[in-house]
């Protein structure tokens, strides 16, 4: 069996393939609109039973229609935006996409999803998997290659800690095993190992998929921020946050904090700061990579002028310019956006950039190979706008939590972002705004970047507590995003909210 969509619908079909009793994702009028008529009216479904009485393609067609019209959907409506309970139009499909042994994502690696090799991969896995097997295939690709899911369904979060350059397949079975392969081993495995697996049944399946699975081997990064350590709330939820964080880190490679470690700095706060550094450097074996924020530098976060600045403390912070991290093959390039700028704003001078790039250089000279390593910068001020209009679902659901930008901004921005792109910058790391965020920059010059926001991990202001795991793979450089928060910051548990995918095919 086999069925073909447009890539922001990946989430749904995948809710739709779930037997373990996972929530509908949350979405809106659009994107289930768009979704139904795709199934309905875009001809995009094969299968071994169509012309047979039992024809399967004919069954979702119509079954999608009639949940497409209970709809009423129009075109071109602001109301299109609007949430929906997408459970209510996608739970009479699913006895269509459930009770296969396995399922898998073909993920194509052109802008318009149509390159023969994972069109071949479609058609023979659909056809040759029978009635066992279900087949999906993105007809589009997000053009930018940066695809967000909100609430993703259990496999997709197993492809967010296995990240694969496109073309490649995400395969899962409704037991709960998953892996994502490059496109040629998916062919390989599908031939030698997943066939065979189908005749041994559901369970041999599932033990195929768990073994290719536990052969991947990625590096993850916990992105912290904003811990603005001596502000009442954070005082409370310290010793929450302190345990959850405790329990990731066996599972971590490194962890970054991206500034306002503290509310306002003091020797007294000092010990807090020390006590997290300690348990964060025993917990993965390796320096805590931490830049200063601009409550770490001035009186409540602020400064204009000559008043109310102070950074004699930041020397304390113990933080490196350039770090070489030769297990992940991953350098760190950390900046103070909070040396410049009145009132909240800051932004990375021109002494920084080249100090940073000397670095790099020796680095390189000395190992060859540091050239290809992946390259992460650290900074607290957040180089993107936040007033921008929001386009994935995750930052329209997160934009009733935004404000006023101009006290916070960071000034010359494009310099910054320029430099990133010439250094060959993967991923921009930040804080500041306590929102999360996630967003790619093309400046005038040329090239991009993406920017990921942490949000406050303590839930300064009113916010929710937050963190994100940055997952790359060092030989592709591939990388994703997964975001998670604690809404209400009261111990109720941090769950995945949000998932962020490099579907770039190059690097």
């Amino acid at each position: 069996m086999g069925a073909r969509f447009d890539l922001n619908h990946i989430n749904l079909v995948g809710y739709l393939t779930d037997e373990t009793g996972v929530a509908a994702p949350r979405s809106d009028l659009d994107t289930i609109a768009t979704f139904l008529m795709s199934l309905a009216y875009g001809q995009n479904l094969i299968s071994s039973t169509q012309g047979s009485p039992d024809d399967w393609t004919r069954q979702v067609e119509d079954a999608a229609r009639y949940q497409f019209d209970r709809l009423n959907f129009q075109f071109g409506e602001p109301a299109n935006e609007r949430p929906v309970d997408s459970r209510q139009y996608l739970d009479p499909l699913r006895t269509y996409f459930t009770g296969y042994d396995f399922y898998a994502l073909v993920l194509p690696a052109d802008d318009h999803g149509r390159d023969d090799s994972t069109l071949r991969f479609f058609r023979e896995a659909g056809f040759s998997s029978g009635a066992n097997g279900l087949v999906l295939l993105p007809s589009q690709r997000y053009e930018p290659g940066l695809a967000q899911f909100v609430d993703p369904f259990p496999a997709l979060r197993v492809f967010a800690d296995q990240p694969v350059a496109p073309p490649g397949v995400l395969f899962w079975t409704r037991l709960g095993s998953a892996c994502a392969l490059s496109l040629q081993d998916a062919f390989n495995f599908l031939r030698y190992d997943l066939l065979f697996a189908l005749s041994g049944g559901l369970r041999a399946t599932d033990d195929a998929i768990a073994f290719q699975a536990s052969r991947q081997r990625s590096k993850r990064i916990l992105h912290l921020s904003d811990l603005h350590i001596g502000l009442a709330e954070a005082t409370q939820r310290r010793s929450y946050l302190k345990r959850h964080v405790k329990n990731l880190l066996p599972s971590i490679d490194r962890v970054a904090v991206t500034g306002d470690l503290f509310d306002t700095p003091s020797d007294e706060l000092r010990a807090s700061f020390d006590e997290f550094r300690r348990d964060v450097e025993d917990g993965t074996r390796k320096r805590l990579l931490v830049v200063p924020g601009n409550h770490d530098m001035r009186t409540k976060g602020n400064a204009i002028g000559g008043f109310g600045r102070n950074a004699e403390y930041v020397t304390d912070l113990d933080w490196s310019p350039l770090d070489v991290d030769h297990d992940m093959q991953t350098v760190f390039f950390s900046f103070n956006s909070s040396e410049t700028g009145n009132f909240a704003r800051g932004g990375v001078s021109l002494r920084q950039r080249l100090s940073r790039a000397e670095k790099h250089d020796e680095e390189i000279y000395r190992r060859k190979q540091v050239r290809d390593y992946f390259n992460i910068a650290l900074v607290h001020h957040h180089p993107v706008d936040y007033g921008s209009q929001p386009t994935a679902l995750y930052e329209r659901i997160l934009a009733r939590l935004g404000g006023d930008n101009r006290f916070i901004a960071f000034e010359e921005s494009e310099d910054f972002v320029n430099w990133c792109v010439g250094r060959q910058v993967g991923l921009v790391l930040h804080g500041h705004k306590h929102i999360p965020h996630v967003a790619t920059v093309r400046p005038t010059e040329g090239g991009e970047v993406t920017a990921v926001g942490c949000g406050s991990s303590v839930g300064a202001a009113g916010k929710p507590m937050c963190y994100d795991v940055i997952t790359i793979e060092p030989a592709t450089k591939c990388w994703s995003v997964s975001f998670y928060q604690d809404v209400r910051g009261d111990g109720s548990g941090f769950t995945l909210q949000n998932v962020a995918l490099d579907l770039r095919a190059s690097h």
